[in-house]
């Protein structure tokens, strides 16, 4: 998307708000303007301005990322409803009070129909227009036709894979109707596809790797890169000559300043949330009650928090009791049969995560960072998955950069990438729009967990 096409994009956005704010007052006054009360809006409209554009920017919607529906209008929803919230304590703080408060209640009803309008207009031309983004993957068989299923499975409007290049094509292979060829025969494939963007999985060897970039980007292909451990650690790395010897400087993760500013956001959020979360809790814990007499409300779980220490995890019961009685750990999934008919609402919600806020304030946890896992689990996933012990440098988290940007079905290295990627950049301005957006993330019931 050009710069012209972005400023766009948000000039409507920002149109689409205002107009919903004039359209409220003129259902509210039928139809007329009151001078004192346009005044009193107009006094408001660069503070309300500002709050939209950050807004905005931190749910994403001034890039031009591909993605699904669902995802932009769960966007919109927080977008308006914080707006709202911001307009009310703006309104108070600039004592503004001719801006009367059915006007934002209004104005947040016909916000959201005005946005969600144009963007799914916007949306659809979009998709007729362009079509879905057209991409070779390259590397290993298996993995290729792997991330092929995870892109055309759930956003086949997105993206369509118009071939693979791999180390080795046999010959009964050749009949595929996804075309595929070798490393050696890319610069012919980029010829005669002319696809938008070449994906090159984490597993290219090296050398192959950086030649076959080469190829792509000489060509003006656009090049996707998912990166392996080595990528990630570079990332946020400086400069360091050492004698003449270019060279990068890559910090441990434990370098990170993470301790101050981050023990206190998640201590003042914990404690501004848990007088609200309360009695929402306690709701929840009579629900399950209710659904099974018999059983506790609570479940304590034992989960592997920073430096590999064992702490015990709250959540509100979800399951039937002894869920793993008969099968021994078994990870969770979006359609679990062991969730009880309380237990499935209160994990669509997120309300089981909520006495977590007791493990914030004891300071086992911290409202962003990797998820923490069972130690059934994480041994399991040490064996299986080179550099996943690095995770554990940071405090877990209630929520992380893997469950606003992954799924349910996103793959456990995948996630790892996604942890190591937020702790080469975590900043308290990282961590609250990580926190805003899992807002939205509450919303789509095939997020990652």
């Amino acid at each position: 998307m050009s710069r012209w096409a972005r400023i766009t994009l948000i000039l409507g956005d920002l149109g689409c708000i205002h107009f919903g704010y004039l359209a409220a007052f003129l259902l509210r006054f039928r139809g007329s303007l009151p001078p004192e009360n346009w005044s009193a809006y107009l006094e408001l409209t660069p503070w309300l301005t500002l709050a939209a554009l950050l807004l905005l920017y931190v749910y994403g919607l001034t890039s031009p990322q591909r993605r699904r529906w669902a995802e932009i209008f769960s966007s919109l929803v927080c977008v308006v409803a914080l707006l709202f919230l911001s307009g009310l304590s703006l309104s108070y703080i600039l004592q503004t009070y001719a801006f009367p408060r059915s006007i934002f209640f209004l104005a947040a009803i016909l916000q959201l129909i005005f946005l969600a309008s144009w963007r799914r207009a916007l949306w659809s031309w979009l998709l007729r227009r362009h079509g879905p983004l057209t991409l070779l993957i390259v590397g290993p068989l298996d993995e290729a036709f792997k991330r092929r299923e995870q892109l055309e499975k759930h956003r086949p409007l997105l993206f369509q894979v118009r071939g693979i290049v791999t180390d080795t094509v046999l010959p009964d292979q050749k009949g595929d109707t996804l075309l595929l060829a070798t490393y050696e025969e890319l610069p012919l494939v980029l010829e005669r596809l002319q696809p938008e963007g070449v994906l090159f999985c984490s597993s290219v060897p090296q050398g192959e790797r950086s030649r076959l970039m080469a190829e792509a980007v000489a060509r003006g292909t656009s090049v996707f890169l998912i990166p392996r451990l080595e990528d990630l650690l570079l990332a946020g790395a400086s400069m360091e000559p050492l004698n003449g010897i270019p060279a990068f400087h890559i910090l441990g993760l434990q370098e990170m300043a993470v301790g101050g500013w981050k023990r206190l956001l998640d201590f003042a959020l914990a404690f501004l949330l848990a007088v609200p979360a309360l009695p929402v809790i306690l709701l929840g814990a009579l629900l399950v009650k209710l659904d099974s007499p018999g059983a506790p409300a609570f479940y304590v779980q034992e989960r592997v928090g920073q430096g590999g220490r064992v702490f015990r995890l709250i959540k509100l019961r979800t399951m039937v009791p002894e869920a793993e009685k008969d099968t021994g750990p078994v990870l969770a999934t979006p359609d679990d049969p062991r969730l009880t008919r309380v237990g499935r609402f209160l994990r669509a919600t997120r309300i089981d995560e909520l006495p977590q806020l007791w493990n914030v304030l004891k300071g086992d946890m911290s409202f962003v960072g990797p998820r923490p896992e069972r130690p059934f689990f994480v041994n399991q996933l040490k064996r299986e998955i080179p550099g996943y012990h690095l995770r554990h440098c940071l405090p877990p988290g209630i929520t992380g950069l893997a469950q606003v940007e992954g799924e349910y079905s996103t793959l456990p290295e995948d996630k790892l990438r996604y942890d190591l990627l937020y702790a080469r950049s975590a900043s308290l301005l990282i961590d609250l729009r990580i926190i805003l957006r899992t807002l939205s993330v509450i919303m789509l019931r095939d997020k990652a967990g």
